[in-house]
């Protein structure tokens, strides 16, 4: 493809794994987008499931790529990238539904000179208090009354990038199992700290776990990936994370910065989240539980390797 047509192109990249149902749901908003550019629309079977294909197929002009050796969310968002023809990468996940206008808002601030943009993550339409619990605790900072302005990570659900700075950025970790996004939204706003953006206007909705289980088994999940690969952590730490005093006070202390973010950015929204607080405070207590198990087990694997 000529250069000049390709950097006009938007490709949209639906990483799917297990979402058969919410697939054809984001799909459907994904064709009904605004943005009147030439675009493609990209789904990611990382599991060569016939359910997901069977709904790609009821959407003609959609894509498909097929792995049936399974693929973690780093190495699915690649090859659909990888197969992408646009200059614009635009990412969504397939339990996620898109406002009828947030591509034209990611190429609008893309084509203004950001070269990463991301939106709020809001909780879908017909969710039960759970899982908006689970949104709100995963997706606090990226709330619909937050300003616009720089941004230093952006979840991989609502995230549009520069072609050419993400292939510059490495792309996507493909041994991550968890925080793939926050690695390379990291790694490109800290190489162009000045052209990465939140867009209040970006907005897509997430479906969240509606079940106290799920929630729980999520962020426990989780906090020991984070606890394991000690991303964005110092050595100190790690140590104290081994301990379960420390960890009450790390629960306090983000349950504190949490109700303040939202306090300030969306404060007609606090009563609900105050209201949810059992819920959400549960969810950070497995996310506390699982992030020792992870420093825990990252300091016997030192061991064994020393």
């Amino acid at each position: 493809m000529d250069e000049s047509v390709r950097s006009t192109v938007a490709s949209v990249i639906v990483p799917c794994r297990d979402h058969a149902v919410e697939l054809d749901v984001c799909l459907h908003s994904l064709e009904r987008q605004s943005y009147e550019g030439p675009r493609e629309i990209i789904v990611v079977d990382a599991a060569a499931d016939p359910a997901v294909l069977a709904v790609v197929e009821a959407h003609p002009g959609v894509g498909v790529v097929r792995e049936p050796a399974g693929l973690l969310p780093g190495a699915a968002r690649n090859l659909g990238a990888r197969r992408a023809r646009g200059g614009y990468l635009a990412f969504i996940d397939a339990d996620c539904v898109a406002e009828r206008r947030w591509l034209e808002f990611a190429v609008a601030a893309l084509d203004t000179g950001a070269i990463m943009v991301g939106g709020p993550v809001l909780s879908a339409p017909g969710d039960n208090a759970i899982a908006a619990a689970d949104n709100y605790l995963q997706f606090y900072e990226y709330t619909a009354g937050r300003p616009e302005g720089p941004s230093r990570k952006f979840p991989g659900c609502n995230l549009a990038v520069d072609r050419a700075a993400f292939q510059e950025a490495g792309a996507f970790d493909e041994n991550l199992r968890i925080g793939e996004d926050t690695a390379l939204s990291i790694a490109l706003s800290s190489a162009w700290p000045t052209k990465s953006r939140f867009v209040p206007e970006m907005r897509v909705r997430h479906s969240g776990r509606r079940t106290l289980r799920e929630l729980c088994a999520h962020h426990e999940v989780f906090g020991f990936n984070r606890g394991l690969s000690g991303r964005e952590l110092k050595p100190r730490h790690r140590r104290q994370g081994r301990s379960r005093l420390f960890l009450a006070a790390a629960v306090a202390g983000r349950a504190t910065r949490m109700l303040l973010r939202s306090a300030r950015w969306d404060p007609r929204r606090l009563p609900k989240v105050v209201m949810m607080m059992p819920l959400w405070l549960t969810g950070l207590v497995a996310w506390s539980h699982g992030f020792r198990r992870g420093c825990l087990a990252a300091a016997a694997d030192a061991d064994v390797g020393a």
